[in-house]
């Protein structure tokens, strides 16, 4: 494996419930717009020449949150 955290689809599902997670959505804009999991934020990690800067910034935003990060690319 890759070292990530994994959770289960349960464990998603309390942390929706309780409000306690942010959701990022890492596809493209163009499979995010056919379909995503409501409240998802898409930050897309192919093709992106400012990604770096603009994951930094998000990242920090996110901090401040002190929620659970669920990312996903599928």
């Amino acid at each position: 494996m890759d070292g990530a955290a994994r959770i289960t689809q349960a464990q998603f599902k309390k942390l929706i419930a309780a409000r306690t997670v942010i959701i990022v959505d890492t596809r493209n804009a163009d499979a995010f717009a056919k379909g995503h999991i409501p409240g998802a934020q898409l930050l897309p990690l192919e093709g992106r020449m400012t990604w770096p800067m603009e994951f930094e910034k998000f990242a920090q935003s996110l901090e401040k949150t002190k929620k659970t990060v669920v990312t996903y690319c599928a």
